[in-house]
């Protein structure tokens, strides 16, 4: 069995966004949108979220989408901390994943290690940066003939669910915040 080790073991930010609205604001909108799905939130219209005092969360899900037509299971395991400070927030998540399926086949073999950080700075009052950060290490132990191509497609696949996450996180981010405003 080859095993091949692919790493982007680097640290870039992926992401930036200026979010019109107080630090601390898109925090809790944030906070609650990572935490709706492992943590009780009470949430009152038109008043921002009351989240739990957990600044830490644990996920574990499976996530399916299609890719090119075919479908794709990838299961997620999760460590999230929530640090504040006066000026600025980090939520960062910590975890593992693994292709179950992918381009029309049952996988094995491949699994990331994987950290990634939002960093949230007051850059005026009223007015966030947010900066979108990850580092992520992928496995691949495959017995495969033509092994690269199928590495190549599968990082590629990955690069863009990960981006693809990342956006929609920050989508419904700005849903909530500007939802609250009306």
């Amino acid at each position: 069995m080859a095993t091949w080790w692919l790493c982007s073991d680097f640290v870039a930010t992926s992401s930036s966004r200026i979010i019109p609205f107080d630090c601390k604001i898109v925090g809790d909108a944030f906070w609650y949108e990572v935490t709706k799905t492992g943590v009780e939130n009470k949430v009152e219209p038109g008043k921002p979220p009351q989240k739990e005092k957990a600044t830490v969360i644990l996920q574990s899900f499976i996530m399916e989408m299609e890719q090119d037509g075919s479908p794709v299971k990838i299961q997620f395991r999760y460590a999230t901390k929530r640090v504040v400070d006066e000026h600025r927030e980090v939520v960062a998540f910590s975890g593992q994943s693994q292709v179950l399926e992918a381009f029309g086949a049952v996988i094995s073999g491949v699994r990331c290690r994987e950290k990634h950080w939002f960093v949230l700075s007051e850059i005026s009052p009223g007015v966030t940066m947010v900066k979108v950060c990850m580092s992520r290490v992928v496995n691949f132990d495959c017995d495969l003939p033509l092994c690269q191509p199928f590495v190549d497609r599968t990082i590629q696949m990955l690069a863009k669910q990960k981006q693809m996450g990342f956006e929609a996180l920050l989508e419904d981010v700005e849903r909530r915040l500007f939802v609250g405003c009306q």
